[in-house]
């Protein structure tokens, strides 16, 4: 099985997290008329990136222990690794 199958409860509940505060930054934008609204805009989506940086370091961290460290052979880790620089690569366009 996959880390992501092992673990989706609690990358579900990371996820519902994010939808959440995306939520709420979509009404702070809604009800926003002076500096404290703008401040409150900033903040949740400081919050936002903090989340999605959590989210997207415990899925690394499990991608490179189950797949990397601890795959079935030479050839599945060779393959887990260059699909994970094919996505660091990604984040970096």
């Amino acid at each position: 099985m996959t880390h992501v199958v092992d673990n989706r409860k609690k990358l579900l509940a990371r996820v519902n997290r994010l939808i959440g505060q995306m939520e709420a930054l979509k009404r702070a934008i809604e009800v926003a008329e002076n500096d404290e609204g703008c401040r409150t805009v900033m903040q949740q989506i400081s919050s936002i990136r903090g989340a999605m940086n959590g989210l997207s370091m415990q899925f690394l961290d499990e991608h490179v222990r189950k797949h990397i460290a601890h795959g079935a052979n030479v050839q599945d880790r060779e393959q887990a690794a260059e699909d994970l620089l094919a996505a660091l690569k990604s984040f970096h366009k």
